[in-house]
């Protein structure tokens, strides 16, 4: 594990949802590894950095959604976080660099579905 340097503060869900949406905005790799920021679930803690660049939500059921970060390097920290103070024990991603990425933090596969947008990747559902 490393040493968190990134810090989180609870947000809103419409702050959240804003961020969201401008980071989708300025990266495509965001908009394509995220769900749009009107899916978000309401009743869901959020949390965002201070300058509003990375965050994510956890679901009641400590599902972790819509991580992002816009700062390089910001991710891990984000990840530690959310597993070790936030209670993430479950994720879905997309198929291609994330379940991998995810592994890292202690992530296995637990489920894949076929996309329900023909070609599009695999939706990879992990746990801890």
């Amino acid at each position: 594990m490393t040493t968190m340097t990134t810090y989180v503060h609870p947000a809103s869900w419409s702050e959240y949802t804003a961020a969201l949406g401008w980071a989708r905005e300025e990266s495509s790799r965001i908009a394509e590894a995220t769900s749009p920021p009107e899916e978000m679930p309401r009743g869901s803690r959020y949390y965002l950095t201070n300058d509003f660049r990375s965050g994510f939500g956890v679901a009641h059921d400590g599902t972790l959604i819509g991580l992002f970060s816009l700062v390089k390097g910001r991710g891990d920290d984000l990840m530690w976080d959310a597993v070790t103070h936030k209670g993430v024990k479950r994720l879905d991603c997309f198929d291609g660099f994330l379940p991998d990425y995810y592994k890292r933090f202690g992530f296995v596969e637990t489920e894949r579905v076929p996309n329900w947008t023909p070609g599009e990747p695999d939706v990879v559902f992990m746990a801890r």
